[in-house]
């Protein structure tokens, strides 16, 4: 999907402004239950970085930023060099159903709100699998952060965005049984899909 420049401005501002909090709660759910604070992260749908740069901020990984998009991967390279992230992250072009990555080379693979947008849910949950060390985790799926704090930030974002979020893409919509079937297809086993207040998010470890 190309994006105006108007709405790449936009969306950044809103993820890196009001928006930072959601990804600063899953980063830290991501570290508390995989355990994984080295090695090498992959963003996958990483639009401009704001999840992989927020496990950054609280770990010691290098990270890979993979998206289909032009513009938010310039996108991400603006927030990977503003963070000071630049000597241990770097951007990927491509598709998560097609991961331009070698075998095993990932030990954690990881995204947020690129889930519902993937295609061919079994050949990329497949890519994952594939990329991942052996023991690697993978923690993907979508959510608005901290119940808490979820209705503050909604009256912040309408408040400060309305126009971009009359715009926004609205996702197709799986239910849980979709991603358990592509989950299967991919030969993995085991494999936890969790729908909560906290979002839906899928976990595995190779």
């Amino acid at each position: 999907m190309s994006m105006q420049p108007t709405d790449v401005r936009v969306y950044n501002e809103t993820a890196l402004g009001v928006n930072a909090p959601i990804y600063a709660y899953y980063a830290g759910r991501i570290v508390a239950r995989t355990g994984v604070k080295a090695g090498t992260c992959l963003d996958l749908g990483c639009g401009g970085g704001y999840l992989g740069l927020a496990l950054a901020r609280i770990t010691d990984l290098d990270c890979v930023f993979l998206d289909q998009s032009p513009e938010m991967l310039a996108c991400a390279e603006e927030n990977i060099n503003a963070f000071g992230c630049a000597h241990r992250a770097r951007t990927l072009r491509g598709q998560v159903q097609s991961i331009p990555l070698a075998d095993n080379c990932v030990d954690l693979a990881i995204s947020r709100g690129s889930l519902p947008f993937w295609e061919d849910l079994a050949a990329a949950f497949a890519e994952i699998r594939r990329v991942l060390r052996p023991g690697g985790h993978a923690y993907v799926g979508g959510g608005l952060g901290d119940p808490n704090t979820r209705a503050e930030l909604e009256e912040q974002r309408r408040k400060l965005y309305p126009e971009w979020r009359q715009k926004k893409r609205t996702p197709p919509q799986r239910d849980n049984r979709q991603y358990i079937e592509g989950l299967t297809k991919a030969g993995i086993d085991p494999f936890e899909v969790n729908r909560s207040d906290e979002g839906l998010w899928i976990f595995f470890q190779k």
